[in-house]
């Protein structure tokens, strides 16, 4: 039988074992240092049949370097199960394996996901755009250390889940701008550069520009040898004494079309479709062949024992096949059964009902697009008092109670809806609301903090979004800086032509610059709606009501005098709670109260953990763009 792929230690021997099917002659070669171009050694591994190869020895090859050499190939190959990448910092990406021996001590570290995923409150954030800008005050800006110094604004801000932009080692250098490489000419990134992080090159080894020891210099060898994998270990360890889960975006449906990816050198038809893109970015994977899937079960199953990852969400899951997803799902649960596991239900299909059924949870477009809409200039959603995409009162309902099957949503249970309104795709939410707002031509300040500084108006469609979103059934997740209406003004960049300087960017996903780091000089400047978030989202901890309530306990409720007055009303066995909503801009929404005496605990000016207005009965009217939280304690 043979042994797990990579380098293993196993029974005081050491062993590497890769899958090269097409190969006629296998050779390991091992280095002193990540730049050396010629081996220190040179071993002959042996076919132990159905295209794997192996090599074993005594030896622990602690601190060394690997890589294989197929037939008659001038190149050494990295495993694509290395575990720590060193690689030149260049779009090519020649890379070496680090033989890393960890010692870390997890201490008592265990999962921290809740039973309930409804339970976290997810915040998206991305490494170097939580640590690098000034205003953050971090030891190690720009680090996977730098992001420990974020714990306590997470926790004051109330969220209890951080999901990750890619951690896993990607291809982060593109061709330069107007230049070829191979058959891709670089037409469309001037920036040259992948920040984001969509480009997975090593599934298993963690980004090794986020270590304090990476090197991000062009032209020059990123080499922290296995200091990333101590570093991340320890956030995660840092954010789980805190109380918090980490959740890992992870791209497995495509690879870059230029670097050397090992899954191109070695069996390049069993692991992608070089030809497919439907993904967007070409190189699909090829999930439904046996290796490939084997790769993406294994990574899953190495990130959650060897790093406690908590849970995943998987960019693109509609490239991916069935039968990949439900053994990710199986693997995911037999280790944590409370493993959160969602994803984008799209990317050659739409399949929202279908990942449902699997168990899986699904980024919930159609919130996002009902409630805010899907452009900001003529396509805008429910908290502008409008209708989008076919929605209307009856059926936007069932976005707020759990988007259920039942209803005609696309769950089949509310604990697989993650309701959101900004992600890194698209305009921010304070973006998307400042064009909607804002005269043409006037959308950008040249004035920083003015043009952060939110109006009235504005302010009051942040807070209805808000509202609802806390208020709605099923995960939450916001998007780093939605808390204060972060805002991505495209920097100007010395060197790089760039024809929108100084306009709002929807998408910025090449930018290592000051269009995407944090500014935490906003949460200042708009400190009320911070501090409205933060309140909205203990309420949503301390009633339960409010994002996990059965069903059979929920009705929905519509008002008179306005088609945008809706709301719903729980009737669990702990109390009762009543969700008020009107986006209309000039008409009142009539609501008949069921039963009596209601207390309100939040309406668009606060929220509360105490009521301010009391034993409130009979009807309520709501004014033009306001909303009603009314508890009833039994």
């Amino acid at each position: 039988m043979k042994h797990p792929l990579g380098c293993q230690r196993i029974a005081s021997r050491t062993y590497f074992t890769i899958y090269a099917p097409y190969a006629k002659i296998v050779r390991l070669t091992f280095f002193d240092h990540c730049e050396d171009k010629i081996p220190k050694e040179i071993v002959p591994m042996r076919a132990i049949g159905e295209g794997y190869w192996e090599y074993s020895d005594i030896k622990t090859f602690h601190d060394m370097y690997y890589a294989y050499m197929i037939d008659d190939k001038k190149i050494f190959i990295p495993d694509p199960y290395s575990y720590s990448v060193s690689n030149v910092n260049d779009f090519n990406q020649e890379a070496k394996t680090y033989i890393h021996h960890s010692h870390f001590d997890w201490e008592n570290d265990r999962f921290t996901a809740p039973k309930d995923p409804r339970d976290i409150v997810m915040y998206e954030c991305h490494i170097r755009d939580l640590t690098v800008h000034p205003s953050a005050d971090t030891s190690f800006p720009g680090t996977y250390t730098g992001v420990k110094d974020k714990i306590d604004y997470l926790l004051d801000l109330g969220v209890n889940a951080v999901e990750f932009m890619p951690l896993m080692k990607y291809a982060n250098i593109e061709p330069p701008f107007q230049e070829k490489a191979g058959e891709v000419f670089n037409y469309w990134n001037p920036y040259a550069y992948n920040y984001w992080g969509y480009m997975t090159s090593f599934f298993f080894a963690p980004e090794n520009t986020y270590s304090e020891k990476g090197q991000r210099t062009k032209n020059t060898w990123c080499d922290p040898r296995g200091a990333e994998i101590e570093e991340l270990k320890s956030l995660i360890k840092a954010l789980h004494n805190a109380g918090i889960s980490v959740i890992m975006d992870v791209v497995f449906n495509h690879i870059s079309q230029y670097n050397q990816n090992p899954l191109r050198t070695i069996a390049e038809d069993q692991y992608i479709l070089p030809h497919n893109n439907t993904s967007g970015c070409g190189n699909d994977t090829r999930s439904e062949s046996p290796i490939m899937r084997q790769l993406i079960v294994n990574s899953v199953e190495y990130w959650m024992k060897e790093f406690h990852i908590d849970g995943f969400r998987f960019d693109l899951a509609g490239v991916l096949d069935d039968e990949t997803l439900n053994a990710v799902i199986k693997t995911a649960y037999r280790i944590n059964p409370h493993a959160i596991i969602v994803g984008e239900p799209w990317g050659k299909r739409y399949f929202p009902q279908q990942m449902s059924d699997m168990g899986w949870g699904i980024w919930n477009d159609v919130f996002r697009n009902g409630v805010k809409g899907e452009n900001p200039t003529d396509r805008r959603g429910y908290i502008f008092g409008r209708w989008d995409n076919d929605l209307h009162p009856d059926n936007f309902l069932k976005l707020l109670t759990g988007s259920l099957q039942q209803d005609g949503g696309l769950v089949k249970n509310s604990k697989y809806t993650l309701n959101y309104l900004e992600s890194h795709d698209g305009y921010t939410l304070g973006d998307f609301i400042r064009i909607a707002v804002r005269k043409p031509g006037k959308t950008v300040i040249p004035e920083h903090d003015i043009h952060v500084k939110l109006s009235k108006e504005e302010e009051k469609y942040h807070r209805l979004a808000a509202f609802i979103l806390a208020c709605s059934q099923g995960i939450m997740m916001i998007h780093a800086g939605q808390e204060y209406a972060r805002s991505k003004v495209i920097a100007p960049v010395p060197g790089i032509i760039e024809a929108r300087v100084d306009e709002l960017d929807k998408d910025s996903y090449a930018k290592d610059n000051e269009t995407n780091y944090m500014n935490f000089q906003d949460v200042e400047t708009n400190r009320s709606l911070y501090n409205y978030y933060q309140q909205l989202l203990c309420l949503r901890k301390i009633f339960p009501e409010l994002r996990a309530a059965e069903r059979k306990h929920i009705y929905t409720l519509h008002a008179k005098g306005s088609e945008f007055g809706l709301g719903y009303y729980v009737n669990s066995p702990f109390r009762h709670c009543v969700v008020l909503i009107n986006t209309s801009a000039d008409k009142t929404a009539k609501f008949s109260l069921p039963e009596s005496k209601w207390d309100v605990y939040a309406t668009l000016e606060y929220a509360s953990r105490e009521s301010r207005e009391e034993h409130i009965s009979g009807t309520i009217i709501l004014e033009p763009r306001s909303v009603r939280l009314l508890i009833k304690k039994k």
